[in-house]
């Protein structure tokens, strides 16, 4: 009777012991996968995260007061007070240059502002008054931003305020269009960072003429696709911008 309950007893431990090891590595199994897509899935939104968060930060963190200011830029909208724009002739020399030359010589005086999406870009600057941006006799410049092969550590980091050249699909084929800069978000640093020239800055006093320009002629955007405004008695007419 002893040997048949030690027998019992042997093969009962064995079968508890067969059901833990089952357990375990079915334990295991499930960790492995619940860990590895764990870990896929965090290290997935962490990068997620930390790219947004870089993006954002990258913006927010740069402190555009140590960038020398090399010369000063006043715009007058016809109907608004004059604003300026810093102009940063050691980050984009080609730039400051070319858009120094073309202010200086009465090229922008009477064109317009005609292009105008909100939180994005106010753009203007083209001698056609349109998002053709056709500037006949004018020579295009050297794209000065990263994706180009150009260290600018302004077009690195858009925020509201920042003013650069507008361009076709090719990067050195900016002449004379030029945009500022309306909002400070994720999707203006991911659409311009790095892949526009941008020369200049507006600051706060500016920005706020700048916004009442924007405000009034918003409505008058007929071109929802592009944010333009066809008609150019509707656009917002530049007065004069001149450059010391």
């Amino acid at each position: 009777m002893k040997n048949g309950r030690k027998v019992l007893a042997v093969c009962m431990a064995l079968a508890i012991a067969v059901f833990a090891l089952a357990g375990c590595a079915s334990g295991n199994t499930s960790n492995s996968n619940a860990n590895a897509n764990k870990n896929n899935t965090a290290n997935t939104n962490a990068n997620a995260n930390k790219n947004t968060s870089n993006t954002n930060s990258s913006s927010s963190s740069f402190d555009i007061g140590s960038l020398k200011v090399t010369a000063t830029a006043t715009v007058t909208v016809e109907g608004y007070d004059p604003f300026t724009i810093s102009l940063y002739g050691e980050e984009a020399p080609l730039t400051v240059e070319n858009f120094t030359n073309l202010a200086n010589q009465g090229f922008y005086d009477g064109l317009t502002f005609y292009r105008f999406v909100k939180d994005f870009c106010m753009q203007g600057g083209s001698s056609n008054n349109s998002a053709a941006m056709v500037n006949d006799g004018l020579s295009s410049i050297k794209g000065e931003f990263s994706s180009n092969g150009v260290n600018n550590a302004l077009a690195d980091h858009f925020t509201k305020g920042v003013v650069a050249m507008a361009r076709s699909s090719q990067p050195d084929s900016a002449t004379s269009t030029f945009f500022v800069t309306l909002g400070s978000g994720t999707s203006v640093s991911r659409s311009l960072n790095g892949s526009y020239a941008a020369f200049g800055y507006i600051d706060d006093a500016g920005m706020a003429i700048v916004d009442s320009i924007v405000a009034d002629y918003l409505g008058n955007v007929n071109d929802a696709s592009s944010g333009s405004i066809t008609s150019v008695d509707k656009q917002a007419k530049i007065a004069s911008i001149t450059v010391k």
